[in-house]
């Protein structure tokens, strides 16, 4: 009975290339990176009071440089996981179960932060630094999805 559960799952789990796996996790990274750093750089600026736009700019470069030295090492994992898999794999293989449990893990601490006593300006400086972060470090997705397209 269980062994035909498996197979029945395995017979209808949504398969994609390798090449649609590097495709999926970049506009995650991208989509992601940019929909933080937006929102995060909107409620920064109308926050009540004048926030000094240095801000926005200091948490932006704290984010490229945490994508410089932390992303963009996950970024280089994940993508030579996608990579040594071959076949067609379960379309949200491209990440693995830890990966998918830690990004749930980080969207609840991020709605945990906005309902902290914490500024405002620190709260959304960190939706901005992580954004920016994200969307630089999706650069290696996009070299590699680019180089899976030429190699097609």
């Amino acid at each position: 009975m269980y062994e035909r559960i498996l197979c029945w799952i395995e017979d209808r789990k949504p398969a994609a290339s390798v090449r649609v796996h590097v495709l999926l996790a970049t506009l995650m990274w991208t989509i992601v990176g940019l929909f933080l750093f937006v929102r995060g750089a909107s409620n920064m600026m109308n926050l009540p009071g004048a926030v000094n736009p240095w801000w926005l700019i200091v948490a932006a470069f704290i984010g490229v440089l945490k994508g410089r030295l932390i992303f963009d090492k996950t970024a280089e994992r994940v993508i030579s996981r996608i990579l040594s898999r071959e076949g067609d794999r379960c379309l949200g293989g491209f990440l693995s179960l830890k990966s998918w449990v830690m990004i749930l893990f980080m969207i609840l601490l991020g709605m945990s932060l906005r309902v902290t006593p914490l500024p405002g300006v620190l709260v959304w400086g960190v939706y901005v630094a992580v954004g920016a972060g994200l969307f630089f470090s999706s650069r290696l997705f996009w070299k590699e999805w680019i180089s899976q397209r030429r190699s097609a």
